[in-house]
C-alpha cells in the first residue's frame, strides 16, 4: 500500500460526502491508496454517508473513535494505516485534482519529513459574511502570515503544511500526536519535527480548498477555542507555537491593561485610545485591500478582524488562567521551544 489518507470526523454530515467524493476522484481505480474515516461516535448521519460510501468503495473504511477528539482519531487512523505515507485531510475541506498523488511525489523527492500545500478558504455558505469571513481568514491581517494560508505563490520551507503528509515510519522516531491536545496537536507536531532538523516544504502545486464558518458566532466561537488551547498547549507540551499565535492575546492584554491603568494614571487612556485607533484604521485599509480582491463587504472583513482577533485573544487569556486549574501544577514535559 503506498499512501492511507485519515480523515478525523465527527458531525460532520454537511461535508465529508464532498470530501471523499474529491479524494475518491482523483484515486481512480488504482488500489494502492486507501481512505480511513476516523468519527468520533458521530450522531448527525456522517457515519451513515461513511458507510455508504465503504459500501460502494473498498477502499474506504470507517473507524471508531471512542477517544471523540481530532489527536485520537488522528493516532487511530496511523495505527491502521497500511500504506508508507499517511496523509491527513480534512471533512471540513476538499482537495484539488491530484492532491494525494502531489504530496506523494514532494515527499519523496524532497526527503521532506513533511510536505502539504495552499489552503484556499471559502465560505461554508455563500452569505455576504459568509465571504467576508473566509476573506478575513485568507489576509496576513487575519492569520499572522501562515504561508499555507495566505499564499506565497512558490515551492518553500514554511513552519507548518495544510493537514500534512508523512512517511509512517516518522512517527516511530519522533513520537505520536499528543492526544491531551484537543486543538493544536498539528501545530505542536510540527514544532517536534522543526525541532529534530526536519524540513516541512509546501508547495504552490498542492491546493485544497477549506469551509469556513459562515457566521459571526460561528466564527467567534471557534476563534475563542482556538486561543484557549494556545496556553494549555503550551502548559502540557512547552512549546508548539509561534509568536504570531500569541498576538491577539498581546492586544487584548495591553487593552486590558491601559484601561485599568487609566484609573489611576490619566495618560494611559490616551495611550489606549492611541492603539485601538491604529489598530482600527490598520485593519479598515487591510480590510478594503481584501475586499477588491475577494470580492467581500470591506465593512463585514473590518467586522471579521476585530471578532475574530478579540475572541482569539480572550480564548487566550482565559486559557492562560485556567490552565493549571484545568491541568494541575505539574511540570511541563520537556519538547523544545518553538
Amino acid at each position: 500500500m503506498l499512501v492511507s489518507v485519515i480523515i478525523p470526523t465527527r458531525n460532520e454530515q454537511e461535508f465529508v460526502g464532498r470530501c471523499l467524493e474529491s479524494i475518491r476522484a482523483q484515486l481512480g481505480s488504482r488500489q494502492d491508496a486507501e481512505v480511513l474515516c476516523v468519527d468520533g461516535l458521530s450522531t448527525d448521519g456522517t457515519r451513515e454517508i461513511v458507510v455508504e460510501y465503504a459500501a460502494r468503495d473498498p477502499r474506504v473504511r470507517l473507524i471508531d473513535n471512542p477517544g471523540l477528539t481530532p489527536p485520537c482519531a488522528l493516532n487511530l487512523g496511523i495505527r491502521h494505516a497500511r500504506g508508507r505515507v499517511v496523509l491527513r485531510m480534512d471533512a471540513h475541506a476538499e482537495c484539488a485534482p491530484g492532491y494525494v498523488w502531489k504530496n506523494v511525489e514532494l515527499l519523496d523527492r524532497t526527503g521532506a519529513e513533511c510536505v502539504g500545500g495552499y489552503l484556499k478558504t471559502e465560505p461554508g455558505a455563500p452569505t455576504a459574511v459568509g465571504r467576508a469571513i473566509a476573506a478575513a481568514l485568507s489576509s496576513s491581517f487575519g492569520v499572522g502570515g501562515t504561508r499555507s494560508r495566505v499564499g506565497g505563490g512558490r515551492e518553500q520551507e514554511a513552519d507548518e503544511a495544510t493537514f500534512g503528509c508523512w512517511r509512517r515510519d516518522l512517527f516511530d522516531r519522533i513520537g505520536w500526536f499528543d492526544e491531551r491536545l484537543t486543538r493544536n496537536q498539528d501545530m505542536e507536531f510540527f514544532c517536534r519535527i522543526r525541532n529534530r532538523g526536519g524540513r516541512i516544504i509546501i508547495s504552490p502545486e498542492i491546493q485544497a480548498t477549506y469551509f469556513c464558518r459562515h457566521t459571526f458566532t460561528g466564527m467567534r466561537e471557534q476563534a475563542f477555542e482556538n486561543g484557549r488551547w494556545g496556553p494549555y498547549t503550551l502548559w502540557l507540551a512547552g512549546g508548539g507555537l509561534r509568536p504570531r499565535h500569541l498576538a491577539p492575546l498581546a492586544l487584548v492584554l495591553s487593552i486590558l491593561g491601559l484601561g485599568v491603568l487609566g484609573v489611576f494614571w490619566r495618560p494611559a487612556w490616551a495611550l489606549l485610545a492611541a492603539e485601538l485607533l491604529g489598530y482600527l484604521a490598520a485593519g479598515l485599509a487591510m480590510a478594503v485591500a481584501a475586499a477588491r480582491k475577494a470580492g467581500a463587504s470591506a465593512l463585514l472583513i473590518w467586522l471579521s478582524f476585530i471578532q475574530l482577533h478579540v475572541s482569539y485573544g480572550a480564548g487566550s487569556l482565559w486559557g492562560l488562567l485556567t490552565a493549571p486549574l484545568k491541568f494541575g501544577l505539574r511540570p511541563r514535559p520537556p519538547s523544545g521551544s518553538c
